[in-house]
């Protein structure tokens, strides 16, 4: 397919241009932006760079049209052009039509298919509908030559009235095109009531050119082997109003019954994301769109009064969400919400926001508005998938603050009476809104099991099922519905037996979870005697006891970044010895493994100058940074060093890539203990310190930090995402970033195989840890302990005590022979 390049000025206008072509039906079309400068004190602007990057990301064999909006950025595009071999120039044409219609009309001739010139052509024609709608020469008058082609053949006619309010406009324009271009017909279509045309029905800009409104009659003649049918499918087309959302006429009610419910027990399949069944009617929700107000602001303090207002409110709404959140599962799944904030907080949003109310005088929504924008279209920019995501959390709570401003905002629960909740998406923020006890399940069209909200649902125990794709949405308010979390599947109106079976399930879960906390505190122990250690993760002190009522064997991962977060000063060595022996001393005698400061560019310390990068996830974070703060660093380390002497404290080192940093960290660590030594007398002379298994690099040199380290500790969730180079939180390749991937299986293997040689012991901590499906095949891996959610650790040890550990050895070692994460599920089912 022909690949499109926008050149603008500005971000925000490249942003909109491609909201637009990307809202066309149809398949996707290659579209790359090269919009605005990144410059804080001159956005606007054109870069050749920019577009010389652009090209090369939509680039193939068959071309690349660029549109431009004026001066510099037809330069710009001149000089990118330059950077390319001759072979290649040739198949990039620099197009000089009107930069937004020429855009779409380009888009939809791409994605019928069309040659690099038909696609240039449709963008130069984009003008015509225009011209001529807004002309006041006289009406075209249909080709007679066109009429006696058509004549020479034998022709079908099919009259038909347009019903949608707008009239044929651009999307149901293209679904009209895409539908003709299935059938070998040649077809073409008049507006008979205005007198123009005809026009070929494979023509997006000859259809909008006939100017189509509401009830206005076209006629359509059709000749060829398939002209019957093409008719017969354009009909159902415009039965269906052309595949337009806004409907001329509210449908009668048999109507719309018949066809938003599915026939019993079909199956809608998506994405597992958090485990469970659950069985309730449909609950619809849609987060609210805030409605911008275009009056000029009159009083400008006024209005900045009014904005730093609504920042504040939704500072205390996201402030209580993640408090509610960290009593029901923990700081360390509210820690979502802390991104969100920061945000609040970040003067790159608040300082343009502020330019544009009191120099532009643009009201405080509509400022606040443009500042999000901007921010949102910059990360956008991005060649890093993993900062991109943090544009979804400005948009976020960018639309928070604008619903408070307007007093639009919907502060109460997502639901009043029980049952399951289907939306297109929903936030962290949103997710964090839900009580358990309403929310049977939730059912999402979009989003990945890694999303921010994906992750609150399964911190929270709601059975949740993502990424089903639109049809869910179709379904009427109150359908009966059974979710099923562990399969990702997910059943509208259900028939007797299938709602039987599933209440059967149901009852199974509560009794076995039942029975799982009566004997949490026991080992978990396999039939065959093979104990594993069953640990927490916890992300401050007060989650230590919690761990402990449900069982723990101790804590296998200490996030200490509670203490570094929301605050403009570092925290010194008292205020964090006192948060780490309060934790160690909740758990007398268990294990306690801390892990040093994990934070960088994606999480940012207004008291570290950590700068600004393009790539933060694979950039200078975690140990990296602390190793180049060594002063910093240390005082973490003589806080954990001094509760070792007193507790069973173990250091865990994030992100380790090289033994080369792996002896950096222990130097500094030898430092820090020495300078305690010197201060407070004798200490613990021997911690056992450990590394986190994060990138691909760490377990594939496993053997080698085997003869050096004490423990290793996998953590999953980057794991996935570093092998596989795909973003969790994107749905586009969330699927890839999957923990039951094989090669991340045999990532594990290859660890847990160094590290029994060398006399060496491996936990999991994470999310795959807690998975109860995936719990036999980590024992059959061979790791010696599972660090999890508090609340998954009693299902977690009862599935530990049900297993033969031989068996499963021999599930494992079958698993790792199939291709998909998929197999991997399906085979550990049948064994069941």
């Amino acid at each position: 397919m022909v690949g499109l390049v926008i050149v603008t000025h500005s971000a925000t206008l490249a942003q909109g241009v491609a909201e637009l072509v990307r809202g066309m039906p149809g398949p996707a079309v290659p579209l790359a932006l090269a919009g605005g400068l990144d410059l804080p004190d001159r956005p606007l602007g054109t870069d050749a760079y920019q577009v010389q990057s652009a090209i090369a990301q939509v680039y193939s064999e068959e071309g690349v049209l660029i549109l431009m909006d004026l001066g510099s950025a037809v330069l710009s595009a001149e000089m990118a052009l330059d950077a390319f071999l001759p072979e290649k120039r040739a198949r990039i044409v620099l197009c000089e039509a009107p930069l937004v219609e020429g855009a779409v009309a380009a888009a939809v001739q791409a994605q019928l298919g069309g040659s690099l010139e038909q696609v240039a052509g449709a963008a130069r024609a984009a003008l015509e509908p225009k011209i001529l709608q807004l002309s006041p020469a006289a009406p075209q008058q249909p080709s007679r030559t066109s009429e006696e082609k058509l004549g020479s053949v034998e022709q079908r006619e099919l009259r038909l009235v347009v019903h949608p309010r707008l009239g044929l406009h651009l999307r149901p324009a293209a679904r009209f095109v895409q539908t003709a271009t299935r059938f070998r017909a040649d077809i073409r279509v008049t507006n008979v009531s205005a007198a123009r045309g005809p026009v070929s029905a494979q023509s997006i800009n000859g259809l909008l050119n006939l100017a189509l409104r509401q009830g206005h009659e076209i006629l359509l003649s059709a000749s060829g082997p398939e002209a019957e049918a093409a008719l017969a499918a354009l009909q159902a087309l415009a039965q269906a109003n052309f595949g337009d959302e806004d409907q001329a006429s509210t449908p009668a009610p048999e109507e719309c019954r018949a066809a938003v419910e599915p026939p019993p027990s079909s199956c809608l399949q998506g994405l597992p994301a958090s485990p469970g069944i659950a069985i309730g009617l449909v609950r619809l929700f849609r987060s609210p769109t805030p409605k911008i107000p275009a009056h000029s602001a009159t009083n400008p303090q006024a209005e900045w009064e009014a904005l730093c207002g609504a920042i504040e409110g939704t500072r205390h709404q996201i402030e209580a969400a993640r408090d509610a959140v960290a009593r029901r599962a923990g700081a360390a799944s509210a820690a979502i919400l802390e991104a969100h904030l920061l945000c609040l907080d970040d003067s790159a949003l608040r300082d343009p926001a502020r330019r544009a109310i009191f120099e532009e005088r643009y009201n405080a929504a509509a400022a606040w508005q443009r500042a999000i924008q901007a921010m949102a279209a910059s990360y956008g920019r991005l060649d890093d998938a993993y900062l991109r995501v943090r544009a979804g959390d400005v948009t976020e709570v960018g639309r928070q603050v604008l619903l408070n401003l307007l007093g639009e905002a919907a502060c109460g629960p997502l639901l009043v009476e029980p049952g399951v909740l289907v939306s297109p998406d929903l936030t962290a923020a949103e997710t964090a809104r839900l009580d358990p006890e309403l929310a049977r399940g939730i059912c999402t069209a979009f989003g990945g099991p890694t999303s921010h909200g994906a992750i609150l649902a399964r911190s929270l125990g709601i059975p949740a099922v993502v990424g089903i794709g639109e049809p869910i949405l179709t379904l009427a308010e109150g359908t009966p519905l059974i979710v099923d979390g562990d399969a990702g599947r997910v059943w509208p109106n259900p028939d007797s037996d299938l709602t039987a079976e599933s209440n059967r399930r149901v009852e199974a879960t509560r009794v076995a979870q039942a029975q799982a906390r009566a004997e949490a505190a026991g080992r978990a122990v396999t039939r065959d005697g093979q104990q594993i250690q069953v640990v927490a993760n916890i992300g401050s002190p007060a989650e230590a006891r919690a761990a402990m009522e449900v069982g723990a064997d101790g804590v296998g991962l200490f996030r200490t970044e509670f203490l570094f977060l929301n605050r403009r000063t570092p925290p010194d060595e008292e205020e964090q010895f006192a948060a780490y022996r309060t934790t160690a001393e909740t758990l007398a005698c268990s294990p306690l493994i801390i892990r040093t400061l994990d934070v960088g560019g994606d999480k940012p310390l207004p008291y570290l100058d950590l700068g600004a990068e393009t790539n933060p996830f694979l950039g200078w974070r975690a140990i990296r940074m602390c190793l180049d703060r060594p002063a910093f660093f240390k005082t973490q380390l003589r806080a954990i060093v001094r509760v070792a002497a007193e507790f069973p404290v173990k250091i865990m080192f994030p992100m380790i890539a090289t033994r080369a940093e792996w002896r950096k960290a222990r130097v500094i660590l030898e430092e820090a203990r020495a300078e305690v030594e010197r201060r407070r007398g004798p200490v613990q002379k021997k911690i056992e310190v450990g590394i986190m298994v994060e990138i691909p690099a760490t377990a594939l040199r496993a053997t080698r930090f085997a003869a050096e380290v004490d423990f290793f500790s996998v953590g999953t969730n980057d794991l996935a995402q570093y092998t596989f180079a795909a973003e969790r939180g994107n749905p586009h390749v969330a699927k890839l970033a999957d923990a039951f991937q094989p090669a991340v299986l045999q990532l594990i293997q290859m660890v847990v195989g160094a590290a029994h040689a060398h006399g060496k012991w491996v936990s999991v901590c994470g999310e795959l840890a807690g998975d109860p499906l995936a719990v036999p095949l980590l024992v059959g891996l061979g790791v010696d302990g599972l660090s999890m959610n508090a609340s998954a650790i009693p299902r977690a040890k009862q599935i530990i005590r049900s297993l033969d550990y031989a068996a499963a050895r021999r599930l494992a070692l079958c698993v790792l022979e199939v291709d998909t994460p998929e197999d991997v599920r399906e085979r550990i089912r049948q064994q069941s």
